[in-house]
Protein backbone atom coordinates (compact mmCIF):
# COMPACT_ATOMS: atom_id res chain seq x y z
CA UNK A 1 0.00 0.00 0.00
CA UNK A 2 2.68 2.43 1.00
CA UNK A 3 5.96 3.02 -0.68
CA UNK A 4 9.14 1.22 0.98
CA UNK A 5 10.54 4.55 1.87
CA UNK A 6 7.04 5.35 4.20
CA UNK A 7 7.33 2.04 5.81
CA UNK A 8 10.75 2.14 6.51
CA UNK A 9 10.88 6.04 7.54
CA UNK A 10 7.66 6.15 9.01
CA UNK A 11 6.68 1.93 10.72
CA UNK A 12 3.57 3.87 13.06
CA UNK A 13 2.24 6.03 11.15
CA UNK A 14 2.31 4.03 7.97
CA UNK A 15 0.27 0.87 9.86
CA UNK A 16 -2.12 3.43 11.45
CA UNK A 17 -3.29 4.48 8.32
CA UNK A 18 -3.17 1.32 6.73
CA UNK A 19 -5.80 0.06 8.71
CA UNK A 20 -7.84 3.32 8.40
CA UNK A 21 -7.94 2.66 4.57
CA UNK A 22 -8.99 -1.02 5.56
CA UNK A 23 -11.75 -0.40 7.64
CA UNK A 24 -12.98 2.48 5.74
CA UNK A 25 -12.64 5.50 8.27
CA UNK A 26 -10.28 8.15 7.35
CA UNK A 27 -9.60 11.73 9.10
CA UNK A 28 -11.37 14.34 7.75
CA UNK A 29 -8.26 16.64 9.03
CA UNK A 30 -4.66 15.57 9.75
CA UNK A 31 -1.69 18.02 11.03
CA UNK A 32 1.73 16.54 10.61
CA UNK A 33 4.51 17.71 12.18
CA UNK A 34 7.76 17.44 11.97
CA UNK A 35 11.27 18.35 10.77
CA UNK A 36 11.01 18.02 7.20
CA UNK A 37 8.09 19.61 5.20
CA UNK A 38 9.32 17.25 1.94
CA UNK A 39 8.95 14.44 4.15
CA UNK A 40 5.79 15.51 5.52
CA UNK A 41 4.15 16.58 1.66
CA UNK A 42 5.34 13.38 0.29
CA UNK A 43 3.43 10.77 2.85
CA UNK A 44 0.38 13.20 2.13
CA UNK A 45 0.12 12.74 -1.21
CA UNK A 46 0.64 8.99 -0.89
CA UNK A 47 -2.60 9.25 1.23
CA UNK A 48 -4.49 11.01 -2.14
CA UNK A 49 -2.84 8.56 -4.13
CA UNK A 50 -4.24 5.49 -1.91
CA UNK A 51 -7.21 7.41 -1.11
CA UNK A 52 -7.96 7.68 -4.96
CA UNK A 53 -6.22 4.64 -6.51
CA UNK A 54 -8.96 2.77 -8.83
CA UNK A 55 -7.40 -0.46 -8.37
CA UNK A 56 -5.26 -2.31 -5.75
CA UNK A 57 -3.30 0.90 -3.77
CA UNK A 58 0.18 -0.57 -4.57
CA UNK A 59 2.85 1.78 -4.72
CA UNK A 60 3.46 0.85 -8.55
CA UNK A 61 -0.37 1.08 -9.68
CA UNK A 62 -0.47 2.68 -13.06
CA UNK A 63 -4.32 3.56 -12.84
CA UNK A 64 -4.96 6.63 -14.06
CA UNK A 65 -5.52 8.86 -10.95
CA UNK A 66 -1.95 7.09 -9.16
CA UNK A 67 -0.57 8.79 -12.72
CA UNK A 68 -2.31 11.89 -12.13
CA UNK A 69 -1.14 12.51 -8.27
CA UNK A 70 2.47 11.38 -9.23
CA UNK A 71 2.35 14.34 -11.75
CA UNK A 72 0.62 16.81 -9.50
CA UNK A 73 -2.26 16.52 -12.27
CA UNK A 74 -4.67 15.75 -10.12
CA UNK A 75 -8.16 17.46 -10.25
CA UNK A 76 -8.82 17.07 -6.44
CA UNK A 77 -5.30 17.34 -4.88
CA UNK A 78 -5.06 20.69 -3.96
CA UNK A 79 -1.99 22.19 -2.51
CA UNK A 80 -2.66 25.72 -0.54
CA UNK A 81 0.06 28.20 -0.19
CA UNK A 82 0.91 31.66 -0.93
CA UNK A 83 1.43 30.39 -4.24
CA UNK A 84 -1.11 27.91 -4.65
CA UNK A 85 -4.69 27.76 -5.03
CA UNK A 86 -4.94 31.81 -6.16
CA UNK A 87 -7.95 33.54 -6.98
CA UNK A 88 -7.57 35.53 -9.85
CA UNK A 89 -7.87 38.67 -7.69
CA UNK A 90 -5.44 37.46 -4.73
CA UNK A 91 -2.34 39.32 -4.99
CA UNK A 92 -1.56 38.50 -0.80
CA UNK A 93 2.13 37.25 -1.10
CA UNK A 94 3.11 36.47 2.11
CA UNK A 95 0.37 34.99 3.77
CA UNK A 96 -2.23 32.52 2.77
CA UNK A 97 -5.32 34.67 2.37
CA UNK A 98 -8.91 35.11 3.47
CA UNK A 99 -9.76 34.65 -0.26
CA UNK A 100 -8.14 31.42 -0.79
CA UNK A 101 -9.97 30.27 2.11
CA UNK A 102 -13.24 30.80 0.44
CA UNK A 103 -12.41 29.71 -2.55
CA UNK A 104 -11.77 26.02 -0.55
CA UNK A 105 -15.50 26.60 0.51
CA UNK A 106 -16.62 27.24 -2.56
CA UNK A 107 -14.55 24.44 -4.50
CA UNK A 108 -16.48 21.94 -1.14
CA UNK A 109 -19.94 23.03 -2.43
CA UNK A 110 -19.02 21.59 -5.71
CA UNK A 111 -19.80 17.62 -6.18
CA UNK A 112 -16.91 15.29 -7.03
CA UNK A 113 -16.47 11.80 -7.54
CA UNK A 114 -12.66 11.55 -6.14
CA UNK A 115 -11.86 11.81 -2.49
CA UNK A 116 -10.63 15.53 -2.27
CA UNK A 117 -7.13 16.95 0.03
CA UNK A 118 -6.48 20.04 0.90
CA UNK A 119 -2.69 20.18 1.61
CA UNK A 120 -1.78 23.50 3.68
CA UNK A 121 1.59 24.98 3.46
CA UNK A 122 4.59 27.99 3.24
CA UNK A 123 6.12 28.23 -0.07
CA UNK A 124 8.28 30.68 -1.77
CA UNK A 125 9.32 31.74 -5.12
CA UNK A 126 12.93 30.64 -5.34
CA UNK A 127 14.86 27.98 -5.97
CA UNK A 128 15.27 24.85 -3.75
CA UNK A 129 18.14 25.17 -0.94
CA UNK A 130 21.27 22.16 -1.28
CA UNK A 131 19.20 20.35 1.91
CA UNK A 132 16.06 20.94 0.10
CA UNK A 133 16.83 18.81 -2.71
CA UNK A 134 18.09 15.85 -0.28
CA UNK A 135 15.50 16.06 1.58
CA UNK A 136 12.86 15.68 -1.87
CA UNK A 137 14.89 13.17 -3.18
CA UNK A 138 15.18 11.40 0.06
CA UNK A 139 11.45 10.90 0.33
CA UNK A 140 10.05 11.53 -3.04
CA UNK A 141 8.16 7.93 -3.96
CA UNK A 142 9.23 6.47 -7.25
CA UNK A 143 7.47 8.38 -10.44
CA UNK A 144 6.23 11.20 -8.29
CA UNK A 145 7.07 14.63 -10.12
CA UNK A 146 5.71 17.61 -7.99
CA UNK A 147 8.22 20.24 -8.76
CA UNK A 148 9.76 19.72 -11.88
CA UNK A 149 11.70 22.50 -12.65
CA UNK A 150 12.74 23.54 -8.96
CA UNK A 151 11.24 26.77 -9.11
CA UNK A 152 9.55 26.89 -5.99
CA UNK A 153 10.96 25.78 -1.97
CA UNK A 154 8.30 24.17 0.47
CA UNK A 155 8.34 25.40 4.05
CA UNK A 156 6.08 25.04 7.09
CA UNK A 157 3.00 26.92 7.73
CA UNK A 158 2.71 28.88 10.98
CA UNK A 159 0.42 31.75 12.77
CA UNK A 160 2.53 34.34 10.35
CA UNK A 161 1.55 32.73 6.81
CA UNK A 162 -1.72 31.39 8.30
CA UNK A 163 -3.31 33.93 10.95
CA UNK A 164 -6.07 33.30 13.18
CA UNK A 165 -8.79 34.72 10.40
CA UNK A 166 -7.97 32.48 7.77
CA UNK A 167 -8.64 28.98 9.80
CA UNK A 168 -11.79 30.34 11.32
CA UNK A 169 -13.05 30.49 8.09
CA UNK A 170 -12.48 27.37 7.31
CA UNK A 171 -13.64 25.48 10.65
CA UNK A 172 -17.15 24.43 9.75
CA UNK A 173 -15.68 22.59 6.47
CA UNK A 174 -12.73 21.24 9.19
CA UNK A 175 -14.66 19.96 11.56
CA UNK A 176 -17.83 18.44 9.39
CA UNK A 177 -16.60 18.28 5.49
CA UNK A 178 -18.46 16.94 2.77
CA UNK A 179 -17.94 13.17 2.04
CA UNK A 180 -13.98 12.27 1.16
CA UNK A 181 -12.59 15.43 1.86
CA UNK A 182 -9.34 15.70 4.07
CA UNK A 183 -7.22 18.35 5.08
CA UNK A 184 -4.06 18.09 5.51
CA UNK A 185 -1.79 20.93 7.74
CA UNK A 186 1.86 20.69 7.04
CA UNK A 187 3.80 22.33 10.34
CA UNK A 188 7.18 21.90 12.51
CA UNK A 189 5.37 21.91 15.45
CA UNK A 190 1.09 21.85 16.61
CA UNK A 191 1.32 24.72 18.33
CA UNK A 192 2.17 26.71 14.59
CA UNK A 193 -1.71 26.21 14.68
CA UNK A 194 -4.57 27.79 16.27
CA UNK A 195 -6.24 25.34 18.63
CA UNK A 196 -9.31 25.28 17.10
CA UNK A 197 -8.28 23.93 13.90
CA UNK A 198 -5.61 21.19 15.77
CA UNK A 199 -8.72 20.14 18.06
CA UNK A 200 -10.55 19.24 15.26
CA UNK A 201 -7.47 16.96 13.26
CA UNK A 202 -5.61 14.61 14.05
CA UNK A 203 -2.13 14.67 15.08
CA UNK A 204 0.49 12.92 13.95
CA UNK A 205 4.88 13.54 14.07
CA UNK A 206 6.59 12.94 11.46
CA UNK A 207 10.42 12.51 12.73
CA UNK A 208 12.53 10.60 10.40
CA UNK A 209 15.59 9.30 12.46
CA UNK A 210 18.91 11.08 12.44
CA UNK A 211 21.20 10.74 9.81
CA UNK A 212 24.35 12.12 8.82
CA UNK A 213 22.43 12.77 5.22
CA UNK A 214 19.87 14.40 7.14
CA UNK A 215 21.78 17.29 8.18
CA UNK A 216 25.29 17.41 7.45
CA UNK A 217 26.34 20.60 9.18
CA UNK A 218 24.97 19.50 12.59
CA UNK A 219 26.60 16.24 12.79
CA UNK A 220 29.98 18.55 11.13
CA UNK A 221 29.63 20.52 13.84
CA UNK A 222 29.16 18.17 16.43
CA UNK A 223 31.86 15.22 15.45
CA UNK A 224 33.71 15.85 18.32
CA UNK A 225 30.40 15.24 21.03
CA UNK A 226 30.23 14.73 23.67
CA UNK A 227 34.28 16.34 24.03
CA UNK A 228 33.19 19.16 22.71
CA UNK A 229 35.38 21.90 24.83
CA UNK A 230 34.49 25.67 25.52
CA UNK A 231 36.67 27.21 23.33
CA UNK A 232 34.61 24.95 20.18
CA UNK A 233 31.97 25.74 22.32
CA UNK A 234 32.32 29.49 21.14
CA UNK A 235 33.16 28.47 17.25
CA UNK A 236 30.14 26.23 17.09
CA UNK A 237 27.54 29.11 18.10
CA UNK A 238 29.38 31.32 15.66
CA UNK A 239 29.05 29.04 12.60
CA UNK A 240 25.87 28.35 13.58
CA UNK A 241 24.71 32.08 13.32
CA UNK A 242 25.86 31.98 10.35
CA UNK A 243 23.90 29.47 8.97
CA UNK A 244 21.00 30.87 9.99
CA UNK A 245 21.37 34.17 8.62
CA UNK A 246 22.91 32.42 5.00
CA UNK A 247 20.31 30.14 4.57
CA UNK A 248 17.84 32.63 6.17
CA UNK A 249 16.09 29.99 8.66
CA UNK A 250 14.93 30.74 12.34
CA UNK A 251 17.16 29.53 15.53
CA UNK A 252 14.49 26.85 16.08
CA UNK A 253 14.56 25.18 13.04
CA UNK A 254 18.37 24.43 13.90
CA UNK A 255 17.16 23.60 17.90
CA UNK A 256 14.97 21.13 16.27
CA UNK A 257 17.78 19.63 14.55
CA UNK A 258 20.44 19.57 17.56
CA UNK A 259 17.68 17.93 19.53
CA UNK A 260 17.12 14.93 17.07
CA UNK A 261 20.72 14.44 16.67
CA UNK A 262 21.22 14.39 20.49
CA UNK A 263 17.65 12.16 20.51
CA UNK A 264 19.28 9.58 18.02
CA UNK A 265 22.87 9.65 20.26
CA UNK A 266 20.73 9.22 23.67
CA UNK A 267 18.79 6.16 22.09
CA UNK A 268 21.75 4.14 20.37
CA UNK A 269 24.09 4.67 23.05
CA UNK A 270 21.89 5.31 26.13
CA UNK A 271 24.62 8.42 26.92
CA UNK A 272 23.63 10.13 29.95
CA UNK A 273 24.90 13.41 28.69
CA UNK A 274 23.12 13.56 25.88
CA UNK A 275 19.83 12.84 27.99
CA UNK A 276 20.77 15.97 30.08
CA UNK A 277 21.83 17.76 26.90
CA UNK A 278 18.32 17.16 25.31
CA UNK A 279 16.70 19.36 28.63
CA UNK A 280 19.36 22.33 27.28
CA UNK A 281 17.16 22.29 23.59
CA UNK A 282 14.01 22.71 25.54
CA UNK A 283 15.41 25.56 27.44
CA UNK A 284 17.16 27.20 24.23
CA UNK A 285 13.71 27.02 22.77
CA UNK A 286 11.93 29.44 25.23
CA UNK A 287 14.52 31.70 24.68
CA UNK A 288 13.98 31.56 21.14
CA UNK A 289 10.88 31.97 21.50
CA UNK A 290 10.89 35.35 23.86
CA UNK A 291 12.84 36.77 21.03
CA UNK A 292 16.25 36.26 22.45
CA UNK A 293 19.13 36.66 20.25
CA UNK A 294 20.75 34.16 18.26
CA UNK A 295 24.02 34.89 19.85
CA UNK A 296 23.42 34.87 23.56
CA UNK A 297 21.02 31.74 22.79
CA UNK A 298 23.33 29.31 21.14
CA UNK A 299 26.84 30.26 23.17
CA UNK A 300 24.54 29.49 26.02
CA UNK A 301 23.56 26.36 24.85
CA UNK A 302 26.81 25.32 23.34
CA UNK A 303 29.01 26.14 26.53
CA UNK A 304 26.07 24.65 28.73
CA UNK A 305 26.84 21.31 26.92
CA UNK A 306 30.79 22.13 26.82
CA UNK A 307 30.60 22.18 30.76
CA UNK A 308 28.10 19.70 31.12
CA UNK A 309 25.39 21.51 33.15
CA UNK A 310 23.17 19.91 34.58
CA UNK A 311 19.89 20.68 32.72
CA UNK A 312 17.47 20.74 35.60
Amino acid sequence: MFSKKSQNEFPFVSNYFAQCFNHNRFPQSIVFEGLDPYAQLFFALELARIANCSQDKNPDCDCLNCRWIRSNAHPAINFVSQLHFKPQDDDAKTVISAKQAKAVEKELHESSDYHRFFIFFDAKSTPMSDSAIKSYEKYCPEGFEIIPDNDWSLFHIDKKTFNETVPNILLKSVEEPPERTTFVFLTKNKADLINTIVSRSQVFKLNAKYTKENNDFIFELFSNYPKITCEQAFSISDEIQNYIKENEIRSSVVLDNILAYLSDVYKNTGLKKAKDDIKHISQAHLWANSSMSDKVIFDTLMLQIARGENGQ
